[in-house]
């Protein structure tokens, strides 16, 4: 596959020139716009009764802020510290390894490596690479944001502005506006499209750049050059080679890439874009990827069935919020003609979830199917019901405390 990296570069370069004009002007009348990725109605929920002093709540809070205290000492590390060359050569691009790809033990090299589904390889997980580097990045914005959110202290807003700047704007730290050599496979590739899953929750970033503005600690110049970066990142998401092959994927990774891509647009101001790819998920996702029954199949082929399962679904439900919130689009009302639904894919779940049906598929993690659907099913498919307005199927404390922190603060739960 042609690497599109190089060409859009100069393209990219042209884009940013003539839309800085239109990027400055936006920032000035967006600052007060409601945040695209967090529905501030829950989080104003989790405020009025932390004020009210309500246990879990408080609880969740004091975790939160202890967790953001730690994140406030911690040293930002840029996708330029990693000590792994991309096949590009240039160490501003995202470069992490094929999860599942291991060595081939019966070649002398173990090149190329192969794939073993479900089975992470925890090379990915070093210095090496940037694999968790993304991933504390994200985890850290989330931790801050909220802790800002809730107690209103700058000190937290002003962490993750620093983070932000470092992997975003700083030009001898920030990562290139691509994913073109994410999930290499050593001996095959230096980059695959399945990279673009690693950016489900690019979200984060952007919230951070609206708080931002919301409160003036950025200047027009800063949150230009944060904008423009989002809109060469979108180019090359929705343009490139591997862009283009992600989104025509039939499972989860379709899925998110819709998530990503949708959001994105509506940050960007996309909004017509995005309603057309919103009335498209109805048919190239619901109707596409949901039985009658509610049953994903491309999902419980693999052998972390349900995590696949609960993820495709998540992703499903991020969408909806998304456009129930910032569009007339509402999937949660869509039926396919088969009666396919998220509700009905939603219910599918419940009756394995409660013990009624036994799970028949593979789930080689997490303990088995049980654990993980008790684990990580159920209080996911709460939050989903929270998250779209909904009443949850497992209301009960026993659920709702195997939620994190962050997650009973975001969605309000109790």
């Amino acid at each position: 596959m042609n690497n599109p990296h190089y060409l859009l570069k100069s393209v990219a370069f042209f884009f940013a020139i003539s839309l800085l004009g239109f990027v400055i002007a936006s920032e000035r009348k967006d600052a007060n716009e409601p945040l695209i990725y967090l529905n501030e109605e829950r989080l104003l929920i989790s405020k009025q009764r932390l004020s009210e002093g309500q246990e879990p709540y408080q609880d969740a809070y004091e975790k939160v802020l202890s967790i953001a205290n730690e994140a406030l000492e911690k040293p930002v590390d840029p996708v330029t510290n990693k000590t792994m060359l991309p096949a590009s050569g240039d160490i501003h691009d995202y470069h992490t390894l094929g999860s599942y790809y291991w060595p081939d033990e019966t070649k002398e090299d173990g090149l190329p490596w192969i794939y073993k589904d479900g089975q992470f390889n925890p090379i990915s997980n070093g210095p090496e690479t940037d694999w968790l580097r993304r991933k504390a990045m994200f985890d850290s914005l989330e931790v801050l944001t909220l802790a800002f959110y809730f107690s209103e202290n700058a000190v937290y807003l002003e962490k993750a502005k620093d983070i932000v700047e470092t992997w975003f704007i700083n030009n001898d730290t920030k990562m290139n506006p691509n994913v073109d050599y994410g999930k290499a496979i050593p001996g095959k590739t230096g980059g695959t499209n399945f990279s673009i899953i690693d950016w489900t929750d690019i979200g984060k970033v952007a919230t951070v750049a609206q708080l931002l503005k919301r409160t003036g600690l950025w200047q027009e110049i800063e949150a230009s050059k944060m904008r423009l970066w989002f809109e060469e990142y979108y180019v090359w998401l929705t343009t490139s080679d591997f862009g283009k092959l992600e989104e025509t994927r039939k499972n989860n990774h379709g899925t998110n890439y819709d998530y990503q891509a949708i959001g994105l647009m509506l940050y960007l101001g996309k909004k017509s874009d995005a309603i057309e790819k919103l009335n498209a998920v109805k048919t190239t996702r619901i109707a596409a990827q949901i039985e009658p029954d509610g049953s994903q199949p491309l999902e419980l082929a693999r052998t972390k069935s349900v995590n696949y399962s609960v993820n495709n679904l998540w992703a499903l439900a991020r969408i909806t919020d998304l456009g129930r919130r910032h569009t007339p689009v509402n999937l949660l009302q869509f039926e396919s003609q088969t009666g396919a639904s998220i509700k009905t894919a939603i219910s599918f779940l419940v009756p394995y979830i409660l013990g009624e049906n036994k799970w028949k598929w593979k789930q080689i993690s997490g303990g088995g199917a049980e654990n993980q659907l008790q684990n990580l099913a159920a209080p996911k498919i709460n939050q989903m019901a929270l998250l779209l307005g909904e009443k949850p199927p497992f209301d009960n404390v026993s659920v709702y405390e195997k939620l994190s922190a962050a997650d009973v603060l975001t969605y309000a739960p109790y």
